[in-house]
């Protein structure tokens, strides 16, 4: 089994587990997190999260010109998502969102229809159609 394919699995399953208890009692406060990256977690522990589809996603909102933990996480799930070019992998996850990163986000933006538009910026419709994308498709 891939990487790919046990992270979806993982998180699957604990998309389950919250829905189960949400149907029978409510015996969780909030939905079940699979086991993300540090650098998620330090994404969303610096500008917050919220809850779509059982998982948490950072708010934080991502532009040419923005770097860090947060652009990184955005580029490892740009590449799951199948979104970045051959031509431009080598070395793309490096935090910074330069014109590689612009482009791998508006060709996902494109190709999936995502509310909002194809505008290269990273919101909250971004994050969740890439989130709903990577995880559950």
């Amino acid at each position: 089994m891939t990487d790919k394919a046990a992270r979806r699995r993982t998180i699957r399953a604990g998309a389950l587990v919250a829905a189960a208890a949400a149907l029978f009692g409510g015996l969780a406060t909030a939905p079940a997190q699979a086991s993300w990256g540090n650098e998620l977690q330090a994404c969303k522990d610096a500008y917050g999260a919220e809850y779509y589809m059982a998982w948490e996603i950072p708010t934080v909102v991502l532009a040419k010109g923005s770097s860090g933990v947060c652009v990184r996480e955005l580029q490892e799930e740009l590449l799951e998502a199948g979104a970045v070019r051959s031509e431009d992998q080598p070395g793309f996850v490096d935090g910074s969102f330069g014109p590689k990163t612009y482009n791998a986000v508006v060709n996902f933006q494109r190709s999936g229809s995502t509310r909002g538009g194809a505008d290269g910026v990273v919101g909250r419709y971004t994050w969740h159609h890439l989130i709903a994308t990577v995880y559950f498709d």
